[in-house]
């Protein structure tokens, strides 16, 4: 055993620390490269714009962990994805809904499958001339079998010309594409050791500001214990000072009695 001690602490003397320190230094650099791989993956999920990111990655390249912490603090909070199952459940509750409403004559409440209204007998629906289906009013064609319901007003719309075509779906394209630019996002792409090491650095982050909110949380709930339990016995303090001030003047107004019947007496 003690052979193996002294064998042991020999061949640590003999390690050339600064190859080691060179290695670790190297590990560090190849990691903190990682890091900034990562968050420039990241801000692609919640940005389309590539100058946004680029200044991210400078963000955290120059300022180190202090960088980091302020991007994950600053960056949006939603990605594209998200934004996409939101609008779609969102589109999806209209569609569910869209006969729901009040009648546009009296305003009673109606309900899905509706042809009149119950209360006033107003008109909701009007059946098509070819498939006999009951559609709604607003609508110009039969969604069941295409037929026209009510004429345009302008027979040049009747068959919109190629340009104009383009002109809606490049309106289509912009408006997504606002939606997009608003919200710094696109969809997200997960994988990689880069994602594994970002992710695992932002739950990191949130475990340790969680501690940080439970401790802060936890003193308050002390502060405010300790300010009701001073209240109470500041109150209780109180109650016993104004028993005895009773108690005081009780003595007095039964001293002050007896003296004013011995007077009589005499």
């Amino acid at each position: 055993m003690e052979d193996f001690i002294l064998n042991l602490l020999e061949t640590a003397g003999n390690i050339d620390f600064k190859f080691v320190w060179q290695i670790f230094s190297y590990g560090l650099v190849v990691f903190w490269f990682v890091v900034l791989y990562w968050v420039w993956l990241d801000s692609g999920e919640r940005s389309s714009n590539k100058t946004v990111r680029i200044s991210y990655v400078i963000l955290v390249a120059v300022l180190n962990v202090v960088g980091l912490l302020i991007y994950l603090i600053i960056r949006p909070s939603q990605t594209i994805e998200e934004i996409y199952w939101a609008d779609l459940e969102r589109r999806y509750l209209k569609y569910e809904t869209a006969e729901l409403g009040d009648c546009p004559k009296c305003g009673s409440q109606l309900f899905p499958g509706y042809t009149y209204c119950p209360d006033c007998r107003y008109k909701l629906k009007m059946k098509c001339p070819r498939c006999k289906v009951y559609v709604d009013k607003k609508n110009k064609f039969c969604p069941h079998c295409g037929q026209e319901l009510r004429k345009r007003r302008s027979p040049e719309q009747e068959s919109p010309t190629k340009e104009v075509m383009q002109q809606q779906i490049q309106a289509t394209k912009d408006e997504a594409k606002e939606v997009v630019e608003s919200e710094k996002t696109r969809y997200s792409q997960r994988g990689g050791l880069a994602m594994k090491i970002g992710e695992s650095i932002v739950g990191g982050y949130k475990l340790i500001f969680g501690k940080v909110k439970e401790m802060f949380t936890k003193k308050e709930e002390g502060e405010k214990n300790q300010e009701k339990e001073n209240k109470s016995s500041t109150e209780k303090s109180a109650d016993k000072q104004k028993r005895k001030e009773k108690k005081k003047r009780e003595k007095k107004s039964k001293k002050s009695k007896k003296e004013k019947s011995s007077k009589t007496t005499k």
